[in-house]
Parts: structure tokens; C-alpha cells; sequence
């Protein structure tokens, strides 16, 4: 049963829509006009360090900010008999701005905790980002919410959070509610604020910055808000507190299905199954005593109503990191209250509040020209490729090679975090040469709350690492491949291949460090983010712990770049650890190139090669038998580091056949790929005089056209064309796939019959 108020009735949603009416502004005003006090709730969420109109990075306007939210709230206070407003946490991450404060200032006079205090908030939950810092960092924005010693502008703002539980003393580490009394009439009504934080901040962050705690009471088996409801706060905010309305805020989203990673981004994973990560649908549906649920995390804007375990409609509203949420309560004076439409004010339709600007000036001043100071010089003939979870990329390379600079590991981990279809070779246009800061660094890894570490993994545990990393892409039914997320790791220091049409555990082939075979036992070092060590058995989205048994509390760490003598000013960040590369390239005086590729990787629709795959030395060996036979030619040898006396290799890369792969290398051993055989042979053509001259280009018709490698599109294109390698009914060039000794064969003499 529902725990109401004795003296409260709740009424049908709508059935006083008609006579609510504006009422004069302040907490404890009452319209005596019509028996009606009009109570607005507004909440913002995921707001993410937007606290200037301007961004830095891109000098673009930031159109939702808070100070729009100040000016909305003085019309808001101004219309309404009260109002309560709350932020549901993410707001000391995600702009340079505060990005420059918490790492380059140690957080000192807080300019998001300035914002808060500024508008009014009544109430701060804390999001999983909350807790990106180490906990003294963590104090000084909650001590400054606080302050009341009348230092900084506005008023105390109250953060709360019922489930940051004290793992020895089982109690909340933070007031877990509030209570607001307004006066209705000259009754008391009295309105409580819950707060939960998202319980899955082990997945995310380190123990260090929580330590001590959990996000859910031990008893809490399976972490979720409904036990935390049902068990320890509604007798204490129904019975005790004795609250006519209760809000719940939670940063969690309102379902497992929908994700998001910024304004207007959000992805449909197709999941319904309950996630301790998005629960507040559970927590509704499982649940009586709730009256409104403030929902985030998920970057979702919009309202949603649930029906709880009475079937009774509670509203939830998610503010979604761009707008302001806004719910009338109608409380009549008999004790009835209804609960309006709830709506999400669009911020963009607000002034700037110049007050709050004028405050957040000096934050943006300092950080302007941290950002966009040139710390290097970029030139070189880098790649056009922005399918950087499908394709290994120079603009990846660069992650690796600061992430070995900076920690002197074997190998390097990193998901791609680019800004979405970007590429480093962007910034160049078409110029030989153009600056580079801080502010492109942010382009290609945007996420400079990752911190960066090293780590000692067995050969075993990196490859199970990679074969758990495949679980995330899917083959589609062009041959294309989809797929790939933030715990999906590309491996650098190593070859390997992944084949997906391989079965699950054994899509990994070739992994090999420095031309010979990895083993279970073999040891390195390797260079990764702060991410993958905060999983543990209690929180392992991604699945790294289950694999690897690693986490921060393991002998297996052996460097925190987070306090590291080099790196501890810049608090490890892997942002900023990759601008001190660029920098100290600089004082060596060398421009920033495309980095020459210390290991390679590709990844493969089908299966791996059979016994009778041919391999790039042996197609290279069947031209050469096919073209010169027993012909007398003069060669220069080709130097690979990776071939030995090979007379047939020397006389490609002689001709431009080949030409390797950028490092020296020319992996004689790997099987060859469709694509590779379709540039050797419009190569071994144009050696004949028989290939491609002057400006030329046809469509490429195949249906799996997408998953050409750019380097390999011009032989494609030549080989629609000339049709040395044959394409079946189905239309499909299969780009990744390999050959046959038969299929080379067939390819070459349709070659040399073209040629006679």
C-alpha cells in the first residue's frame, strides 16, 4: 500500500488542469483566489560542464547552458506559488572548461558548484562522473555547494544521495534526502527528495575514488533501487518524515533499451531485460509511494509515465543534458494535489543570464588559451579513415604511440573515442602543414577523464581480452561489419587478425609480437586507460574482469600516471598525456607524421584461411612464374626486413607490385586478402603498360562496396574494369576474404591473357 499523508488525497491526473492558475512567486505564498497553490518541480540533468555560451573547443555556441537555466528559473519562480529545483548529477566532467578547473586548477572554487548555487538549485544528486575524481578533489566541490560563510554568490545547495553506502557502517556517505514544507493554506505540505546515484560507478571508476563504499546496501543482491525503496526509505519519507509527495531522482536511465553519449545522440540497443545501469522503469513498476521520478545518464530528453505496483501514473521526466524539465503539482487546500503535464522546456528559446556569465567569465579566460595554444606542427600524408573501430587508422596510431611514450609499455589498449566521422587528417585540409592544440587533441579523444595506467597481462589474457572485444561486432548480410563501443579494444604492439565467421573464442588468428607467435605465459606491459581497471566482480560492463581477473587492487598495475611525477599535475588524463606528447615531439623538433605502424591488425568477415590459402608471398611467387618465367631479369633487392632471399618479392616491389606495409615490413606469411590481390594485379598490369593511365574512375558497383579498404578502392575500381577476380551471382567483392591456390591461379591468367 501507498503510505500517503493521512490528510492527503491524491487526484486524477488533469482533474484540476482547468482552474490552475498563476500564483504570486515565493515558497510559502498561497493563491487565495481559487483555493489552488501551484508547486513547480523542475529538474536538469547531465548538464556536463556547460557553464558558458561559448565552447572553447570549436568556439561555437552552446545553446543550452546553465546560464539559460537562470534565466528560465526567474520566470519560472516568478509564476509559480513555489518550486523545487534539482540537478541530477554529471555536471564536473565533460567541457574543457571544467576539464581545465579539475585537472589544471584541483578543482579550487568549483565553477560548476558556482552555477548551481547561483540559479537556486534546492538540490544536487550526484552522477557516476561525480566520481571521476579522487575524493579530496570530489570534497571541495561538495564543501562549496555548502559554504554558507557568504564567500561565493548564491545560496547552499544540498547534495543528496540515499545508496553511497559506507560499506562498514552500512549507512549513506551523503544526507540521502531532503524535505521541503511549503505552506498550502496554512497546512503544511510537505514534499521529500530522494536521491540515487547510478550503482554502477565500479564499472566506471576507481575504487580509490570511492573507497570504502558501494552504491547499493550490502543486503542488495541484486543492486537495485526498488530493494533500496522498499527496504530503508519509504517508511522514512512516508511514515517518519511523515512527506505528502515524494520525488525520486535517480542518474539512471528509464530503461535498459536507450543509451546515449550526448545531445540528441542516443542508440536503441534493442535491450528490455532489467540493467542496473537504466532502471528507473524497475524501480517504478516494482514500487508503490513514488510520486515523480527524475530520470538521466541516458542523454534521453523527454517524459515518460510509468503505472506503479497499484497502477497508479507516476510520472518521470528526463532532462536529457539539453533542457530544463517542468512539472505542475496543483495542491488544493483540502490536501488534494494533482499532478500536471509534464513538459522539457527548450533552453535554446532563453537569454544568457548575464549575471551568471559575467561569474563564469575568468573560468572561460583561463581556459581559452590553455586549449588553443599550438603545441605542435602537423604535416605528413595522413589517412582519410573515420571507421576507426573497423579499420586500423593513423589517427588510433597517434592514441598508441603517446599512450607507449608516456608509460615505456610493450603495447598499447584504446577504443576509438573520436568525435563521430572524424579523423586527424581532417585538420590538415589541404594544406602540407597546419598547427595542432590542445583543443584537436579533444577531437580525436575526447574522454579526458580517462586516465591513463599501465598493467603487466599475460599473452592468454590479451587474447581472451580480443576475443571478448569481437563479441561486439556483427556481420551483416552485405558482408559489411557493424559494431563497436567504448569496451571494444584495439590492440597496438601486436599482429593479429580477427575473423568473424570464425566460432566465438577462436575469431583471434596470427597474434604475434615481433614475427613470432604469442604464448599463454608470455608477459607484457601494456598501456591503457583507468576504465578497464575499475572493473571488478561487482561492476563489469564491458566484461575486462571476467577475462582478465585484473583491477586496480592487483599486483598486475604496475604505473599510475594519475600520480605519477611526470604526469600527476595534469591528474593522468589521457587527453592531456596525449597533448605532452605532442609537445615534447615538438621540443625534439620534429613535426607530427603519421606515425609508421609498430604492429598490425585487420578484421575479417568470414573465416579464417584454410591449409590451401595462398599467401602474399606465394601469389607474388605464381606472378613472377606467370610474367617472367624463365626470363633473365636484373633486380634490386627490396629490403624487407621480413623476407629472406626471395628473388620473386625482390622483382615486385622492383616493378611496384608491392610495396609492403609502410614499416618495412611486407608479411609474406599472411594469407592474402581479395583486396590485396585486386592492387597487385591492376599494379603487375600497369608494370605491363596493360593498366590504368591518366585521370580514370568508374563506380564500383559491388554490394559490399562499404567495406573496401580506401587503400584498396582504386584496385577495385580497376577491377571492375578488367575482372581479374571474378565476383558471383550475389554481387559481393568479399574484400577481406583470401584465396585459393585455384582462385589465384584463375586471377593471374585472366591477367596474362588480358596482357597477350
Amino acid at each position: 500500500m501507498e503510505q500517503h499523508h493521512p490528510t492527503l488525497r491524491r487526484m486524477a491526473a488533469g482533474a484540476l488542469a482547468a482552474v490552475m492558475l498563476v500564483g504570486c512567486a515565493g515558497v510559502t505564498a498561497f493563491a487565495a483566489e481559487d483555493d489552488a497553490f501551484t508547486l513547480g518541480i523542475y529538474s536538469t540533468t547531465d548538464m556536463h560542464g556547460k557553464c558558458y555560451d561559448l565552447n572553447p573547443i570549436d568556439g561555437k555556441e552552446v545553446k543550452n547552458s546553465y546560464l539559460k537555466v537562470a534565466t528560465a528559473m526567474k520566470e519560472e519562480r516568478a509564476a509559480m506559488d513555489g518550486t523545487i529545483l534539482i540537478d541530477n548529477g554529471d555536471i564536473i566532467q565533460g567541457s574543457s572548461i571544467i576539464s581545465y578547473n579539475m585537472n589544471m586548477e584541483g578543482g579550487v572554487d568549483n565553477p560548476m558548484a558556482i552555477c548551481l548555487r547561483y540559479i537556486g538549485y534546492d538540490a544536487f544528486v550526484p552522477g557516476n562522473h561525480e566520481f571521476n575524481f579522487d575524493m579530496e578533489t570530489q570534497q571541495l566541490f561538495y564543501d562549496l555547494l555548502a559554504d554558507d560563510t557568504g564567500k561565493y554568490p548564491g545560496t547552499p545547495v544540498d547534495a543528496i544521495c540515499a545508496n553511497y553506502i559506507n560499506i562498514e557502517t552500512q549507512e549513506p556517505n551523503m544526507t540521502p534526502y531532503k524535505v521541503m514544507t511549503f505552506d498550502v493554506g496554512g497546512k503544511e505540505f510537505k514534499v521529500g527528495i530522494l536521491g540515487f546515484e547510478n550503482v554502477n560507478v565500479p564499472n566506471w571508476d576507481l575504487p580509490t575514488h570511492y573507497e570504502g563504499s558501494d552504491f547499493v546496501h550490502k543486503d542488495n543482491t541484486d543492486r537495485t533501487y526498488a530493494y533500496e525503496w522498499v527496504n530503508y526509505w519509504q517508511k522514512a519519507l512516508r511514515e517518519d518524515e511523515g512527506c505528502d509527495f515524494v520525488i525520486v531522482s535517480c542518474h539512471s536511465g528509464e530503461d535498459s533499451g536507450l543509451v546515449g553519449a550526448g545531445d540528441g545522440d542516443v542508440i536503441d540497443t534493442g535491450k528490455t531485460d532489467f540493467s542496473p545501469e537504466n532502471q528507473v522503469r524497475h524501480l517504478v513498476e516494482n514500487t508503490t509511494g513514488i510520486d515523480m521520478v527524475i530520470a538521466g545518464h541516458n542523454h534521453t530528453v523527454g517524459v515518460t509515465e510509468m503505472k506503479n505496483v497499484d497502477g497508479q501514473t507516476v510520472p518521470c521526466v528526463n532532462g536529457g543534458t539539453s533542457t530544463l524539465t517542468k512539472t505542475v503539482v496543483t495542491i488544493a487546500a483540502d490536501g488534494t494535489f494533482t499532478i500536471g503535464e509534464s513538459q522539457n522546456l527548450d533552453l535554446t528559446g532563453y537569454e544568457n543570464d548575464a549575471g551568471l556569465k559575467e561569474l563564469m567569465q575568468p573560468y572561460y579566460d583561463r581556459t581559452l588559451p590553455f586549449i588553443t595554444e599550438q603545441i605542435g606542427t602537423l604535416s605528413g600524408d595522413w589517412d582519410a579513415e573515420t571507421d576507426l573501430f573497423h579499420v586500423q587508422s593513423d589517427t588510433m596510431n597517434l592514441v598508441h604511440e603517446a599512450q607507449l611514450w608516456a608509460t615505456g609499455a610493450d603495447l598499447s589498449l584504446a577504443s576509438p573515442v573520436a568525435n563521430k566521422d572524424f579523423c586527424i587528417g581532417q585538420l590538415l585540409g589541404d594544406a602540407e602543414s597546419a598547427p595542432i592544440s590542445l583543443k584537436d587533441c579533444y577531437s580525436f579523444y575526447k574522454y579526458d577523464n580517462n586516465l591513463i595506467y599501465m598493467i603487466q597481462m599475460t599473452g592468454k589474457q590479451i587474447k581472451d581480452w580480443l576475443e571478448d572485444c569481437t563479441k561486439d561486432f556483427t556481420v551483416e548480410a552485405d558482408g559489411t561489419i557493424t559494431g563497436g563501443g567504448f569496451g571494444t579494444d584495439q590492440l597496438y604492439g601486436l599482429d593479429y587478425d580477427i575473423y568473424m565467421g570464425n566460432p566465438e573464442g577462436s575469431r583471434i588468428v596470427n597474434l604475434s609480437y615481433q614475427g613470432q607467435p604469442v604464448t599463454d605465459d608470455q608477459t607484457f606491459k601494456v598501456a591503457l586507460n583507468s576504465y578497464r581497471l575499475s572493473a571488478n566482480a561487482a561492476g563489469d560492463e564491458f566484461g575486462w574482469y571476467a577475462v582478465t581477473g585484473i583491477t586496480m587492487g592487483t599486483d598486475a598495475v604496475l604505473w599510475d600516471g594519475s600520480v605519477s611525477e611526470q604526469f600527476g599535475s595534469i591528474g593522468g588524463s589521457v587527453t592531456l598525456v596525449i597533448a605532452e606528447y605532442i609537445k615534447a615531439m615538438t621540443a625534439e623538433g620534429k613535426d607530427i607524421t603519421p606515425p609508421e605502424a609498430k604492429s598490425h591488425w585487420t578484421l575479417n568477415a568470414g573465416t579464417s584461411p584454410a591449409a590451401d590459402t595462398v599467401t602474399r608471398q606465394a601469389f607474388v611467387e605464381k606472378l613472377y612464374d606467370a610474367i617472367v618465367g624463365d626470363a633473365s631479369v636484373e633486380v634490386s633487392p627490396a629490403a624487407f626486413t621480413d623476407v629472406a632471399d626471395s628473388f620473386a618479392v625482390d622483382w615486385a616491389a622492383d616493378q611496384g607490385i608491392v610495396s609492403g606495409d609502410g614499416t618495412g615490413k611486407f608479411l609474406p606469411d599472411q594469407a592474402i586478402t581479395r583486396e590485396q590481390a585486386a592492387i597487385m594485379l591492376m599494379n603487375a598490369a600497369t608494370a605491363l603498360e596493360k593498366g590504368p593511365t591518366g585521370a580514370w574512375a568508374v563506380q564500383i558497383p559491388y554490394a559490399d562496396a562499404a567495406s573496401i579498404s580506401d587503400w584498396a578502392a582504386d584496385g577495385a575500381m580497376w577491377n571492375v574494369i578488367a575482372q581479374y577476380i571474378a565476383v558471383g551471382e550475389n554481387n559481393l567483392f568479399n574484400p577481406q576474404g583470401t584465396l585459393t591456390a585455384a582462385e589465384a591461379d584463375a586471377m593471374i591468367a585472366a591477367l596474362t591473357a588480358a596482357e597477350a
